[in-house]
């Protein structure tokens, strides 16, 4: 009876925006959760807007809102890249009776603007999930398929919620500090103080509870409210991991060959679309609604959005809502051909806005499509080359190229003019998508140098801006936190 109590006190973090407060809150409901049908239906809770296929689970407790992490970090993001531009006409960047930008508009454009939602959201999200995954090897039933069917669910989002917090607040170089890592409830959970792992340990349980999740698949396949616990999913994710582990301070020999591997077996079966309207149709969200279904090759599901903000902030992020004024970057459109299909998909026909996601006018939420096809074929040709494969690498790109662009491609066969073709084709790609160019940008160690009001600012590589620093209020409860290297220097106003 004290687990399930425990249990229901950790639902609460649901409706919170930080962490450690969840710890403090007492139960709100008092539904005892015994079954293995219950824990499907605290699951459920989570995956009420995925979609692909429409799922039809009710939310549980009263549930709503921030039942997922955090995915709203591209309003912050798409300026530290400046694929997008920060949005004079609000009064929280731009001082316009001066002519001067506040300290929050100088700290966005100089990679110092500190959000600590990320951080709450994807921990807030964990202890739910680790209690899921505990409580259901004992939940009692006897249907054994459905058991695998909510512990491999909650397996693949509890590894991507690791991968996603080493991506933000994990240095790329230095494999000293990880994240903390929690795997089971705590009993004593408001004394918890759990240190830093390194990246090294965090990569493991990644791979581990992958590993686990597609054993279960094994034993029993996933069905039609399964939608992150799919071997396309696992494996696309687990290449995006091994991409982004094979230059980092945690590096394995293996991570290119097991990321050519992953991204291979993703691909199976599924094939590129050409054309710029049907490509823009997959991005569109100005008609968002829980009755809209589109399946394609181009993505494992869809995360939908609603009206909510519950997972993605799309007129903060793009369209003059907050953050961007959605004006593109001339930069970046000069990057695309007439010839490609994306500059018709991706920008309104003046090419003065991005209009990627067909937000203008009517703007009914969002989608997300995590670990798209696309990713995988421009990883597997990017980790050919780095094997020295050129041949191979070549011909992924060609097949790549061959959807996106409607003249031929001359593809090179130097190596270093080719990794340079497949990095600017991911530039393309992913053009204001969510975190993308950032963690390129990091990965690769980029320099940019911004000049903002007269003043010249530079982004080294391997520059601790490119972490999220740990939020304050966690070093001041956790006395075994450390804050990473570079951002103690930093007053950080939380």
């Amino acid at each position: 009876m004290n687990k399930i109590y425990l249990f229901i006190a950790c639902l609460s973090v649901l409706i919170l925006t930080s962490c450690d407060r969840f710890l403090e809150l007492t139960p709100r409901d008092q539904k005892v959760v015994s079954t293995i049908e219950d824990y499907r239906d605290i699951m459920a809770s989570y995956m009420r807007l995925l979609k692909t296929p429409n799922p039809t689970q009710e939310k549980v407790f009263g549930v709503d809102a921030y039942a997922f992490p955090l995915f709203d970090v591209a309003a912050n993001l798409g300026v530290y890249t400046g694929e997008t531009n920060l949005n004079t006409a609000s009064s929280f960047y731009y001082d316009n009776k001066n002519g001067t930008y506040t300290t929050s508009g100088k700290n966005m454009q100089t990679w110092l603007m500190t959000d600590v939602y990320a951080w709450d959201r994807y921990y807030g999200f964990l202890g739910p999930i680790n209690l899921i995954i505990s409580g259901i090897e004992t939940a009692e039933g006897e249907n054994e398929q459905l058991r695998n069917r909510v512990k491999g669910e909650a397996l693949v989002w509890r590894a991507f919620a690791y991968f996603k917090l080493l991506q933000y607040y994990a240095p790329y170089k230095d494999n000293i500090y990880g994240v903390p890592v929690y795997l089971t409830p705590e009993q004593d959970i408001g004394a918890a103080m759990p240190e830093r792992k390194t990246q090294r340990e965090v990569y493991d349980r990644i791979f581990t509870d992958c590993g686990e999740a597609l054993a279960l698949l094994r034993e029993t396949a996933s069905n039609e409210w399964n939608c992150a616990w799919r071997s396309d999913f696992i494996h696309a994710m687990m290449a995006s991991i091994y991409t982004w582990r094979a230059m980092s301070g945690a590096a394995e020999s293996t991570d290119w060959a097991d990321a050519e591997k992953c991204a291979t077996e993703a691909m199976q079966g599924r094939a590129l679309v050409s054309s710029s309207a049907e490509l823009k149709n997959i991005f569109n969200c100005k008609d968002v609604s829980n009755e809209t279904v589109i399946e394609s090759d181009e993505f494992y599901f869809r995360l939908l959005d609603g009206n909510h903000q519950q997972l993605f902030n799309f007129s903060n992020a793009y369209y003059e809502g907050g953050v961007s004024d959605g004006r593109v970057n001339r930069m970046y459109y000069n990057y695309f051909r007439d010839e490609d299909i994306r500059k018709t998909a991706w920008f309104n026909s003046e090419g003065t806005y991005n209009d990627k996601y067909g937000i203008f006018g009517s703007m009914n939420g969002g989608c997300l499509m995590l670990f798209r096809l696309a990713e995988m074929y421009l990883i597997k040709a990017e980790a050919l080359v780095r094997q020295g494969k050129i041949g191979d690498a070549r011909v992924v790109l060609q097949e790549f190229c061959s959807a996106r662009y409607t003249d031929e491609v001359e593809i090179a066969s130097d190596p270093e003019t080719l990794l340079q073709e497949i990095l600017d084709e991911r530039i393309r790609e992913f053009y204001q998508e969510n975190d993308f160019r950032w963690l390129d940008m990091k990965r690769l160690g980029v320099r940019v140098e911004r000049l903002v009001a007269g003043e010249r600012f530079i982004l080294q590589p391997d520059d601790f801006r490119y972490s999220f620093p740990i939020p304050l209020r966690e070093l001041q409860l956790n006395k075994n936190m450390v804050q990473t290297p570079g951002w103690e220097k930093v007053i950080l106003v939380q």
